[in-house]
């Protein structure tokens, strides 16, 4: 019967023993989860600083044009080893997509937004006219998977997703950065390829260049951006943290600056 007890006590003390193992395993594991987070979250507002000091250089040196063969878009790190895990850093124009915000205004940059609304729907008649007033009624949008509460289908939704963007008030369209297809949009097909094509060998256009082909720039369309979209993935052990921000350019007291709106934390986050 003694022996029956002791090796009652013998395995309790054992299940004692592992359970305060296994506790200090688990508060072991997470303080090492909290450390991976913080680093990688430092890392992540450092790429935000070095695209934020690219534009401002960039405001200093070249601030009649914003193209991507500047300086500011080469700070771009695809994948980049890093001690203990990886970084990634991207930067976008976010003028180089069409802001949504310019359908709430009046005027001839609106007139040419709702133009080019039109041609993106062309097989969808009235539905561009239809959804500038919902969008009117409804008031700003945050990103463009709003578009089918106001009457989009689906498939039509993730076909401008690519070209579209909300920020905070109406943009021009920057000619230099905006994709192929925005392009395309925005002018007739025969000066929308002499403006690919002077485009692709110089890396960008310029006002002469329009002039050259006989093209005129439409209201609401321009050479230079303020507003940046800049995402960062910072992988340290097993921890992943990913960043986007929001940074608006400009000058302050005649000092170039450029500014965070916001941040978003995780996959999920607003066009960009």
């Amino acid at each position: 019967m003694i022996l029956v007890n002791l090796l009652a006590l013998i395995a309790l003390a054992s299940t004692v023993v592992a359970l305060m193992l296994t506790t200090q395993d688990a508060a072991l594991d997470r303080a090492v989860r909290f450390r991976e987070a913080a680093r990688a979250a430092a890392v992540a507002r450092a790429g935000e600083l070095s695209a934020a000091a690219a534009l401002r250089r960039d405001l200093l040196e070249a601030p009649n044009a914003d193209h991507l063969r500047e300086p500011w878009a080469r700070v771009v790190q695809p994948g980049t080893a890093i001690d203990g895990g990886r970084f990634s850093l991207a930067v976008a124009d976010a003028q180089g997509r069409f802001n949504l915000q310019n359908l709430s205004q009046e005027g001839p940059a609106a007139a040419t937004a709702v133009a080019l609304l039109e041609r993106a729907l062309a097989d969808q008649p009235g539905r561009a006219t239809a959804l500038v007033d919902a969008l009117r009624r409804a008031g700003p949008v945050t990103d463009a998977s709003q578009l089918a509460a106001l009457g989009l289908d689906p498939a039509t939704v993730a076909r401008l997703a690519p070209f579209v963007t909300r920020l905070p008030g109406p943009t021009p369209i920057n000619l230099n950065t905006a994709a192929d297809p925005l392009v395309n949009l925005l002018f007739e097909p025969a000066a929308a390829q002499a403006i690919l094509a002077q485009r692709a060998r110089a890396g960008f256009v310029t006002p002469a260049d329009l002039d050259a082909i006989g093209a005129a720039l439409p209201p609401g369309v321009g050479f230079t951006s303020n507003y940046w979209w800049v995402r960062t993935t910072v992988t340290i052990g097993g921890t992943e943290q990913v960043l986007t921000s929001l940074l608006v350019r400009g000058g302050e007291g005649g000092a170039p600056a450029a500014t965070t709106l916001g941040r978003w934390w995780g996959p999920a986050a607003p066009d960009g």
